[in-house]
């Protein structure tokens, strides 16, 4: 019997095929925003982990501001104070283990040459260590070093060389870093492949040293301390160490955090994770709404058919028969509809993927789940309709005109 039930609709919806493709569309909308935006996380997610990677390997990050499980973010981050110091630098070196250590300072502005701005670079002071952590290749001229921690010299990332010289060598011309003269001696060559952060951002960055950065905007802040330990030793097992020495150096003020990359990556990931869930439940509205619409389509395709289904039951239909055959119809009118989503979904992530930095990356994970909710809203929204099909009295529908 679930067979004839299963044929009866599938021929129902096939004989039917605008009604169906409309009353889908609801459920298309809302399939179609999930997997757009799942998709949209998943690339995000992917291009965080290539980007943290990139720093470097065995790396044990000091942040300022406490982090716990209450707090999982740095509220210090959002208004630009440092709690870390010059003192800092020196007890996270001698932890036995840790072979380098770099300070990293973020300067706000942009640099300027004449009428040419680089809006969107990243001014970084640092030491010559982070080169060491990080390598990298140069397109022009070198890197500064240990003698010229003073001096104000910079290194241009390819992208605000190219926005303030142009495809000309800039090495020995001069730029203005928040209004302060630097020369430049080097443009390094970073990877420009898209991503949602370029080569991590720092094909946007310019370094120079820090304690003439420090100098130059009068501020001894030190926004990050990135300790490389030794290639034989974990970064975890250090971990509590290097927060030994920094809670000793701020005189037993834990006022910092001492994270590893797998803990960094994994607390932006919570927040990705909560930005996606807020999301995808609010674009499920429309998954409700479709499914609405799939109960009025069939609560009106149950008064329409009533004289059919009077001679179902006349020729021996039972009711759960009947009532199974209106809810698969509905099911498989949700179904259709959610796989109208789901090309739409591609076909946006397509568009995006083409047109945008973002990197959407589509699953058959992604879409077997959204048609999974579909199909539930789907049998949801069917019982009604089902239910009072199946309850008709087989005399009253066949005199029904």
């Amino acid at each position: 019997m679930f067979r004839k039930s299963f044929k009866a609709a599938l021929e129902s919806v096939w004989m039917t095929p605008r009604r169906t493709l409309l009353s889908g569309l609801g459920m298309a909308v809302g399939v179609a925003a999930i997997v757009t935006l799942v998709s949209l996380g998943k690339g995000v997610q992917r291009d965080v982990v290539a980007q943290v990677e990139s720093l470097g390997v065995n790396l044990v990050i000091v942040l300022p501001g406490r982090l716990s499980p209450e707090n999982p973010f740095n509220p210090m981050s959002f208004i630009g104070l440092s709690t870390l110091r010059e003192s800092d630098i020196e007890a996270v070196a001698q932890v036995p283990g840790v072979r380098r250590v770099a300070p990293i300072m973020f300067v706000a502005g942009g640099a300027q040459r004449d009428e040419r701005w680089a809006d969107a670079a990243l001014i970084i002071g640092t030491t010559p260590e982070w080169f060491e952590m990080r390598p990298h290749q140069l397109k022009y001229g070198r890197l500064f070093t240990h003698s010229e921690s003073e001096q104000f010299v910079c290194v241009l990332g390819p992208k605000p060389a190219e926005q303030l010289f142009g495809a000309s060598n800039p090495v020995g011309k001069s730029v203005l870093l928040n209004g302060k003269p630097f020369t430049v001696i080097g443009v390094t060559a970073e990877d420009t492949s898209r991503s949602l952060l370029g080569s991590g951002g720092f094909e946007f960055a310019i370094y120079a040293p820090i304690r003439a950065l420090q100098r130059a905007m009068g501020s001894r802040q030190i926004h990050r301390v990135i300790a490389q330990t030794a290639p034989d030793v974990e970064p975890a097992r250090l971990q509590a160490q290097i927060k030994a020495a920094v809670l000793r150096s701020h005189g037993g003020s834990e006022d910092f955090s001492v994270l590893t990359q797998e803990e960094l990556l994994s607390r932006l990931f919570t927040l990705l994770q909560i930005v996606s869930v807020a999301l995808t439940g609010i674009t499920s509205i429309a998954l409700v709404v479709g499914g609405i619409g799939v109960m009025n389509v069939m609560l009106m395709s149950v008064t329409e058919r009533v004289r059919e289904i009077g001679i179902r039951k006349a020729v021996g239909a039972q009711q759960r028969d009947i009532f199974w055959q209106f809810l698969i119809e509905a099911l498989l009118i949700a179904l259709v509809g959610g796989l109208m989503g789901a090309l739409i979904g591609w076909g946006v992530c397509a568009l995006v993927d083409h047109f945008t930095v973002l990197t959407p990356v589509v699953t058959g994970d992604t879409v077997l789940l959204a048609l999974a909710v579909c199909g539930v809203v789907g049998i949801v929204f069917g019982v009604l309709p089902a239910y009072r099909a199946a309850r008709k009295d087989p005399v009253e529908a066949l005199r029904y005109e």
